[in-house]
């Protein structure tokens, strides 16, 4: 007997020589339940045998070891208690404890731990056999030899089924998209996002067009005319909607935003920089005209009369350093000068308030449309670009490839309150006569029966104002100077 073995020692055999006929007959009763250490002297080291009471100690077995203590079963208790096992599991003379694990096992516990091993081995079994009837139910019914009519009698409602299936692991057994289920796809769809929130991007990327995984996140590819329908119109059409979403939107395309006074609108805005650099352009202008004529009868500044009264001449001064230094420092020559004499001057300051006067405006109408967007339909109005290799037909016939590029944007949230919002609504909608997600094939589609039928609304286009912010334009415009001056 193995030295670390002593009489009246508890093991259980984890293993043994299976190829010797004797051990096999003996132990396989044995294998993975608890027994008791026999010390009989001349007779050798035996075990106790829940069918022939005692068999001799083979230094060839695996086993491990239990501590001792005062409660464990005598062997007349032990025997009994390990052929109520066998019964219990069914399988009478070779029952063992799958769960049994030795090591765990508290001194002075041995019972108790046997009784709950049995019991979760048995909650197995049960388990088991439960899953075998689930397993053929779902098979009859993706073969149509039973409908979900027949479920719902079973099991209650479509929702316990698909809980208890899901419980046991065995929802992937089911096909929701399965074409013979379409006259109760969207209660079965319904029932699965019910039981998994998640499976709405299952739904998404397997029903609708133009929506991408990338990462852990879901994708449309934007179209903007679509996204331009789920507009109520009212002073703009779908067209121009969709060109101010795309970011291409011309103001001039649809109104001017010149500017009458120049020198109010424009120079008398910007910052002492920006002032500084025109002003160094019109001293210039000046220097190269040498001389700058009027008419008494034109509402001309009065620092004008004075210097030519001064010069001794009539609607007429010559522009030296010292009368331009002069001119530069009156606010009523500068306007005169920039708005009714210098042309170049007021050429480009009238072209940096209109740049700046439209960009400043369709950027505003972007962010107030997207606005309305977000949250809505998509997650944020940040896309992002990409590029894809996209099948096409070459000049000698053959297929070929080329780069292809597209914009998309972030749905993630969206998307799931969106197929979530109207599986509630369309729940019980079903079979030919009613519109499946399917059916719809994209997002957008899928979004417009949300908004015309519910649970989502149209959305409105926003007030778009007709003037841009003025704090924007006094920095576009000073930013701009130096691109035209």
């Amino acid at each position: 007997m193995n030295m670390d073995l002593k009489d009246g020692d508890y093991i259980v055999i984890t293993g043994y020589n299976t190829d010797d006929f004797y051990q096999d007959q003996f132990y396989r009763h044995l294998i993975n339940k608890p027994t008791k250490v026999w010390d009989l002297g001349n007779r050798g080291v035996h075990l106790t045998h829940p069918y022939l009471d005692m068999v001799p100690f083979s230094d060839g077995l695996k086993y491990e070891k239990i501590e001792s203590g005062e409660d464990l079963p005598s062997h007349k208790e032990l025997k009994s208690l390990t052929q109520n096992l066998d019964k219990i599991m069914g399988r009478e003379g070779k029952g063992e404890l799958k769960n049994l694990r030795v090591k765990k096992i508290k001194k002075g516990k041995l019972k108790e731990t046997i009784i709950k091993v049995l019991h979760e081995e048995e909650e197995e079994k049960k388990k088991s056999r439960a899953n075998e009837k689930l397993t053929k139910i779902i098979d009859n019914l993706n073969n149509r030899e039973i409908d979900f009519s027949m479920v719902e009698k079973l099991f209650g409602s479509i929702e316990r089924f698909v809980s208890l299936v899901k419980d046991r692991g065995l929802i992937d057994l089911i096909d929701p998209f399965n074409r013979d289920f379409e006259d109760i796809q969207n209660s079965l769809l319904h029932t699965f996002v019910k039981n998994d929130p998640n499976f709405v991007y299952t739904i998404a990327t397997t029903l609708l067009n133009g929506i991408t995984k990338v990462g852990d996140d879901y994708y449309y590819d934007a179209d903007y005319s679509e996204l331009a329908d789920l507009f109520k119109t009212r002073d703009f059409g779908p067209r121009v909607i969709e060109y101010i979403l795309s970011g291409e939107y011309d103001p001039y395309e649809y109104g001017s935003y010149d500017t009458d006074d120049e020198y109010r609108d424009v120079y008398d805005n910007l910052d002492h920089y920006a002032k500084s650099v025109v002003d160094e352009h019109i001293v210039n202008e000046l220097k190269a005209m040498e001389t700058l004529k009027f008419s008494l009868y034109k509402r001309t500044p009065e620092l004008f009369e004075e210097i030519a009264e001064e010069q001794g001449t009539e609607e007429e001064i010559k522009l030296t350093d010292e009368v331009i230094a002069r001119l530069m420092t009156d606010k009523d020559s500068i306007r005169y000068l920039i708005n009714l004499e210098l042309d170049e001057v007021r050429g480009n300051l009238s072209s940096i308030y209109s740049t700046c006067y439209g960009d400043i405006l369709s950027t505003q109408w972007y962010n107030d449309l997207w606005g309305e967007l977000v949250g809505v339909v998509v997650d944020s109005k940040d896309g992002e670009d990409y590029s894809y290799q996209k099948s096409v037909w070459e000049k000698d016939g053959k297929r070929g490839t080329k780069t292809a590029y597209g914009r998309r944007y972030k749905v993630t949230k969206c998307l799931k309150d969106i197929i979530k919002g109207w599986l509630d609504v369309n729940q019980n909608k079903n079979g030919f006569n009613e519109n499946t997600i399917e059916y719809f094939g994209n997002y957008i589609s899928l979004i417009k029966d949300a908004m015309e039928y519910g649970p989502m609304d149209w959305l409105n286009v926003p007030r778009l104002d007709d003037y841009p912010d003025w704090r924007e334009m006094n920095k576009c415009m000073s930013e701009n100077v130096e691109s035209y001056f």
